[in-house]
């Protein structure tokens, strides 16, 4: 499956008017929008797609944003339902998915969540106007590294 925001935004409320999944309280609006994905992406409730322009969104993006929506009709802040779904596998978001349409939703169990590391971000300067950066931990550049990538920067721009 490869959506674009717009589709998997459809296809989300589809399936909650279709199970009835509404958030609790009026807390957030009936239907999905793009723009709520995309909030729920910078919270780290969705996974970042596979492509650019708005399109790369698959199976996984569809069960993390309808297991958000299944939290949210249980009354939960997004705050919380972080962590709860933080690194939970597909097979663990298809439990929490499914258990809205059986009528017995069961809260994912903070404790089995995996422990991860805080990213780290490393930047290294190449000229006044471009930057590199990468999660690699340790990564070292020399100059004549640094260099060469300016170099390769420049000839394709031009």
């Amino acid at each position: 499956m490869d959506l674009t925001v717009d589709q998997l935004a459809e296809r989300v409320t589809q399936w909650c008017a279709q199970h009835r999944v509404v958030p609790a309280n009026g807390q957030v609006a009936t239907e999905t929008q793009p723009r709520t994905l995309r909030y729920y992406r910078t919270m780290g409730l969705l996974d970042a797609p596979t492509a650019g322009g708005g399109q790369g969104y698959g199976e996984r993006h569809f069960l993390q944003a309808c297991a958000v929506r299944v939290l949210q009709a249980e009354g939960l802040p997004l705050s919380r339902i972080q962590a709860l779904l933080f690194g939970r596998s597909d097979d663990e978001l298809r439990q929490t998915v499914e258990s809205a349409v059986s009528g017995e939703t069961r809260l994912p169990d903070v404790a089995a969540a995996p422990v991860v590391q805080p990213e780290t971000w490393q930047t290294f300067p190449i000229s006044p106007e471009l930057m590199l950066v990468s999660r690699r931990p340790g990564l070292r550049l020399t100059p004549a590294q640094l260099s060469a990538i300016q170099s390769i920067l420049e000839s394709s721009s031009t």
